[in-house]
């Protein structure tokens, strides 16, 4: 039985998973990967501290992601309230280890999610659009997936690629209530402050 036609919002959407749970979730286990076999995030941090305040000096991190890294309350960081962009910093600045093809891989992803995000005028995509993106970005997460050395989390990580292609449209009815409600937050927002 042939699915149904996927809308221009639907295709959004399914690029949107892939980039932010995706996305995110290869981003963690890479750097969970290069840093844990020699000490624990916390110590890693404690470690790179110079390097990290001055990162928050020269505005590349903010207040916001030093306490992601350095919980105020004393707790160890928890990597997945990490996102692609205080990962792609992290990378950018305190992985020497990280090779070049990486962090073309790696910044390549944060340009696709800030040119989703950042500079569209709505949360709508054409198909041929959807290919090219789709395209680039799983096949960007199936390279960095395999530098994580782990062929499970690997495998998992295509099991989900291929899932986000073909999108379950129950789940992205729920995601086009919660955009709705977004947008109408951001209207009402843009309207009250222009008065």
């Amino acid at each position: 039985m042939p699915s149904a036609p996927i809308s221009d919002k639907d295709r959004f959407m399914c690029i949107a998973y892939l980039l932010n749970d995706v996305g995110s979730k290869v981003l963690r286990q890479l750097f969970h990967s290069m840093v844990t076999p020699t000490c624990t995030l916390d110590q890693h941090f404690a470690n790179n501290r110079r390097k990290i305040d001055k990162l928050l000096k020269k505005k590349v991190l903010n207040a916001s992601q030093m306490d992601i890294m350095f919980p105020p309350n004393g707790d160890p960081t928890n990597l997945t309230d990490y996102d692609i962009t205080l990962l792609s910093a992290l990378f950018n600045n305190i992985m020497p280890s990280l090779g070049i093809q990486e962090k073309d891989l790696i910044k390549s992803l944060r340009e696709n999610r800030n040119k989703l995000y950042g500079h569209t005028k709505s949360c709508k995509m054409n198909a041929s659009d959807f290919q090219t993106c789709w395209s680039d970005i799983s096949s960007t997460l199936t390279t960095l997936s395999q530098q994580c050395g782990d062929t499970k989390f690997k495998n998992e990580i295509s099991v989900e690629i291929k899932q986000t292609q073909v999108p379950d449209v129950s789940y992205l009815s729920m995601i086009h209530t919660l955009y709705s409600r977004i947008e109408r937050l951001e209207s009402s927002k843009a309207s009250t402050s222009d008065t």
